[in-house]
């Protein structure tokens, strides 16, 4: 596997380029985390690259 969905946008993200929340767990692309911040917008835990 070395595709995922971007949980905020839908868009398919490589690995490397994928966040992911260490509350919730959702995966969020580098395009939204800018957008967001280091923050998840689904629960306000901290956002971390999955790799």
């Amino acid at each position: 596997m070395t595709d995922l969905r971007c949980g905020k946008c839908g868009k398919i993200i490589n690995v490397s380029h994928i966040n992911i929340c260490s509350e919730c767990g959702s995966f969020i692309c580098d395009k939204c985390k800018k957008r967001f911040g280091e923050i998840c917008p689904d629960c306000f835990g901290k956002l971390n690259k999955l790799c």
